[in-house]
């Protein structure tokens, strides 16, 4: 039962993030014969990958395309009573380590080595089990930036060059200071503080034998999120709320929420919001809601290298057709042709294989004042630490926002905050030792 229930928190962080595809219903097709594939997905990219491989190969492929909240519900109810139903699955990272320990995902060992030669190396780490068996494989990378207004960067600090407004998030303590001189310009260093916690995995993972890593840094991180919240650096427009989506085309009305814009008082003050930190995907809704700024952003470091995300293709340990299957994963995953094909279909996504990601290191992004955004998404992806990341974070990331949350609003203070997250996570986590408080 914990397992299950680990795995529907884990939904909870794909619920936001859209590299993971989002939205219901089923892809083409009636009820599959011996010649269909039939993939369930989180992600609509598969479509377009199985009408890729159905012109390349020939073989129907039938995609359905299931909600997040629903999958591991779906995935657990069928493969758990060993159905043949679907061949291929996936998973998001957050999600792989019950389902293999499920034994859902079939032994994809065959590619191992052409895996561990071809693919950055955190996705190859990530299709891994406990044991070192590969069983996904991902045919994206999803690593993470900072991504800065230019126009606002030159007239607040006097450049917008990416190493140099790097230097000024390169710290919590950092990010304060920018904050409070961003302020004074008039402007939100970010939609709202929960942009801060795509850094909270940067040193140390959350549990190391046994036992929770209280880290330096993740405390200034709840310090900085208080300072931010408190003296209002941010724009209180939330990720994915209306008002953050329209922060990229311009001014926002000030603590807008979640409101919708047309019901916040026309006369409120507004504010313009200068970064937002997100995985690679992330340059893609800037893109697509800029509007007239489209071109007037850079994409830079933060205070660590992390990623977000991200759809990993496996084969149903009980499917009647891995061999199709396989060849499916195979084609999806490690086949350059797709991958370059991938670039040009997806309109910006960042490929897995660093063959085709060295290939395009010079592409020069047009939304991104011409930046060579996949040379440093490239970057980035090989300096993503996997070995940080725990089948426990989703529930203790959740935890300590909660406590962070009631020490922005005055209602705990730090060490009661503390307190109470440590006790959160023995309960949720009895074989978690925690910190004495």
């Amino acid at each position: 039962m914990k397992k299950f229930i680990a795995v529907l928190l884990a939904v909870a962080t794909c619920l936001s993030l859209t590299a993971c595809g989002g939205g219901g219903g089923t892809g083409s097709g009636g009820g599959a014969d011996d010649n269909t594939i039939v993939v369930w997905t989180l992600a609509e990219d598969l479509k377009d990958f199985a009408e890729h491989y159905e012109e390349a190969t020939g073989v129907n492929v039938e995609v359905t395309v299931i909600a997040p909240a629903d999958y591991p519900t779906k995935l657990n109810t069928s493969l758990g009573s060993r159905s043949s139903e679907v061949d291929v699955i996936v998973g998001e990272p957050q999600m792989l380590p019950d389902f293999f320990d499920a034994g859902f995902f079939a032994d994809l060992s065959e590619f191992d080595a052409a895996a561990q030669e071809k693919l950055v190396d955190y996705i190859y780490e990530a299709g891994k089990d406990e044991d070192g068996v590969l069983r996904a494989l991902s045919y994206q990378v999803t690593p993470g930036s900072v991504i800065y207004r230019r126009d606002l960067a030159t007239e607040v600090f006097g450049t917008d060059d990416p190493d140099e407004i790097a230097k000024k998030f390169s710290s919590y303590d950092e990010i304060v200071k920018t904050a409070e001189e961003l302020n004074a310009a008039g402007y939100s260093i970010f939609g709202d503080t929960g942009a801060l916690r795509w850094f909270a995995n940067s040193e140390a993972p959350w549990v190391k034998d046994g036992e929770l890593q209280m880290t330096q840094t993740r405390l200034d991180y709840l310090d900085a999120a208080v300072e931010l919240y408190q003296n209002n650096y941010v724009a209180f427009a939330p990720e994915w709320s209306a008002a953050w989506y329209a922060s990229m085309a311009g001014p926002l009305p000030f603590n807008a929420g979640w409101s919708e814009l047309d019901e916040v008082d026309a006369d409120a003050p507004t504010t313009q919001v200068f970064s937002y930190v997100m995985p690679s995907w992330g340059a893609l809704t800037i893109r697509d809601n800029a509007q007239d700024n489209k071109g007037k952003f850079g994409v830079c470091k933060g205070v660590s290298s992390f990623f977000g995300g991200g759809t990993f293709i496996g084969v149903n340990e009980f499917s009647e057709k891995k061999e199709a299957a396989m060849d499916f994963v195979e084609f999806c995953t490690l086949n350059e042709e797709t991958a370059e094909w991938w670039i040009d279909a997806s309109d910006g996504d960042i490929v897995s294989m660093k063959s085709v990601l060295e290939a395009n290191k010079d592409y020069e992004n047009e939304s991104f004042g011409n930046q060579k955004t996949y040379a440093f998404f490239m970057e980035e992806a090989e300096n993503v630490d996997y070995s940080l990341i725990t089948r426990y974070d989703t529930a203790i990331d959740t935890a300590f926002g909660q406590a962070i949350e009631a020490c922005q609003k005055g209602e705990k203070d730090t060490e009661t905050a503390l307190k109470d997250f440590y006790m959160e996570v023995q309960t949720v986590y009895p074989e978690i030792k925690v910190p004495e408080a």
